[in-house]
């Protein structure tokens, strides 16, 4: 039953996040629309004296601006003038545009250069013939003033239609937003409409009649009366507005109901999480530790890190396999520059083992390869096959006694739910928004409390939920500590941790930690060369190099090139008014 919920909750987040609105990606010029102020003054013959004022806000350069102005077949566009306007300048009339007669209406081409973070104007003049049409009883203008087919949204909308003087029985709709706002003015003789963050394909249509004396001169007469069926048509347009309004409240409601079960579901399931497994204690609350920890030093990475063993962890495989003497490494220099020389001494180690197949078989000569040549290479091999060693030492035996996978997934499952069901839960208040914003306080509030709540119940079930068995536990505490222990050298004496012979032991660890360097500087310190050779101690030969010359340095440096090509671990309504089609944007 648990499967199945979860299941139902990952397609339910699914399809919520494929239903969430996209913005249309904007031209390759990137700019804004910050106003549209647009005015149709009413002509007796029928006509419309556009002035069209549109303010770019650029963020790059661009060569010019264009303008399309759809139209029926019997219109045509007269009088055309462009000015254009800076923020440095005052307006000017130019004439480096171009207007090309479309099939379906006409397109302002205007060339202006324009620099990066500026803003400008540009203010068409132009006469539509043929906008109105005279009936017996009314006139009516029907007209997408401004159009839905912009590039980008704009930011400012404000289109007016002016009258020669007060005009008696004058009525008007518009078409577009929602949430936009018209004004009608008979006494004025004008019909103001204004928006706000108007998508570049939704666009405001007007739709208005008024008494035939406005155009007594028009020629575009139709023989019949009108009147009633413009009010009628407008009456179910109005009507189709409130049903599609009511229709995305209660889209809107279910939203928020879904959001809030799936959201209490998820705090639900954080607060109940039951208390299995143990937590180690973090380095900062541990006392040094001067003992080698149990496991080899690449299980104690993952150990103190819960995670795959990266490259110095190879590395200090690669330095444990030379300290039983199954491989050889030894340095060599190529103009100034160090790398190390590894050769093969015990062939049993490439028995199942893709990686240290690779190396010195496909990299090397089969039985010797170099860091030079290591760096070199790039082929998807390696990468690959390090993944598969990472991936198996994690996976391993001896890993599950400490660090058992039954703890892990369970702690991924919770936290995983609980992070979709947060996904969830806010996809649903962002559809709930889109769909209708009479809730947005609702929503908001009620998201916000949700989303602290489903944190607090996050951070609650990590706490309940150790990823480590006991012994687990007990011996990351052991690694910690002696991490710390490295970490701190120089703040005490080395020699009373142990002589040579017992840092021989320790500095793999070092490596896996990436702590080798300041090991070895702090050993050159305390002990002589003579003391260090007398010794013979083993790593003198070729981990003695600090700094990018160490052996550490080399090799994760020439092994992170090779394994990165590779590796996947290191890595509402229209009236049916002309018009529709016309926009911008930027070339």
């Amino acid at each position: 039953m648990k499967h199945k919920l979860l299941k139902f909750i990952c397609l339910l987040g699914m399809l919520l996040v494929s239903l969430s609105p996209v913005q249309k990606v904007k031209a390759d010029v990137d700019y804004d629309i910050a106003k549209n102020i647009t005015s149709a003054k009413v002509n007796p013959d029928g006509s419309l004296s556009m002035k069209r004022a549109i303010t770019y806000q650029f963020n790059s350069r661009a060569h010019g601006v264009y303008y399309r102005q759809a139209l029926n077949s019997n219109q045509k566009i007269e009088d055309v003038k462009v000015q254009v306007k800076n923020e440095n300048q005052k307006r000017q009339t130019i004439n480096n545009y171009v207007l090309k007669k479309m099939k379906r209406g006409y397109r302002f081409k205007v060339f202006y250069p324009i620099k990066n973070h500026s803003h400008f104007t540009v203010t068409y003049f132009y006469r539509i013939t043929n906008a109105i049409t005279n009936y017996r009883d009314i006139a009516e203008l029907n007209f997408k003033i401004i159009g839905n087919g912009w590039d980008t949204d704009l930011d400012y909308v404000k289109a007016s239609v002016i009258f020669p003087g007060p005009v008696r029985g004058l009525k008007a709709w518009a078409h577009g937003p929602l949430d936009g706002y018209l004004k009608v003015n008979p006494k004025k003789g004008k019909i103001v409409m204004i928006a706000e963050n108007l998508a570049g394909d939704t666009g405001i249509e007007v739709h208005t009649i008024f008494p035939v004396s406005i155009t007594a001169k028009n020629k575009n007469v139709k023989n019949k009366n009108h009147r009633q069926a413009v009010i009628k048509q407008e009456k179910e347009l109005a009507q189709a507005t409130i049903r599609n309004r009511q229709k995305k409240e209660r889209r809107s409601i279910w939203l928020i109901a879904l959001g809030l079960i799936v959201g209490l579901l998820g705090i639900i399931k954080g607060f109940r999480t039951k208390a299995v497994g143990f937590k180690p204690r973090k380095s900062r609350e541990l006392a040094h530790n001067y003992e080698i920890p149990d496991v080899d030093p690449v299980l104690a990475q993952i150990l103190d890190t819960a995670k795959k063993p990266d490259n110095k962890a190879f590395t200090a495989y690669l330095i444990s396999l030379a300290a039983k003497k199954k491989i050889k490494i030894a340095d060599f220099k190529v103009h100034r520059k160090t790398f190390y020389q590894i050769t093969l001494l015990d062939k049993s180690i490439l028995d199942n083992n893709f990686l240290m197949n690779t190396l010195f078989n496909s990299i090397g000569d089969g039985s010797r390869f170099t860091t030079q040549e290591l760096k070199k290479y790039h082929g998807k091999k390696l990468g690959t096959n390090f993944d598969t060693w990472a991936t198996n030492y994690f996976d391993s035996k001896e890993k599950q006694v400490y660090l058992p996978d039954t703890l892990t997934n369970s702690r991924s499952k919770v936290m995983g739910i609980i992070i979709l069901t947060m996904v969830v839960s806010f996809a649903s208040a962002v559809l709930a928004l889109t769909s209708s914003l009479k809730y947005l306080l609702v929503i908001v509030i009620g998201e916000a409390l949700i989303l602290l709540l489903s944190l607090l119940a996050l951070v609650y079930s990590n706490k309940k939920i150790g990823i480590y068995s006991e012994k687990g536990k007990n011996e990351t505490e052991k690694i910690r500590g002696f991490k710390k222990m490295l970490r701190d050298i120089g703040k005490f004496k080395m020699k009373d941790v142990g002589d040579l012979i017992l840092w021989e032991d320790i500095m793999p660890y070092a490596v896996a930690f990436g702590l080798a360097d300041k090991v070895m500087k702090e050993m050159k310190i305390e002990f002589s060369e003579e003391e260090i050779q007398n010794s013979n101690y083993f790593y003198y030969g070729f981990i003695s190099n600090t700094g990018k010359d160490s052996f550490t340095a080399n090799f994760d440096s020439c092994f992170s090139d090779g394994i990165s090509s590779g590796s996947s671990s290191f890595s509402s309504g229209s009236s049916g008014g002309f018009g529709g089609g016309s926009g911008g944007g930027a070339f």
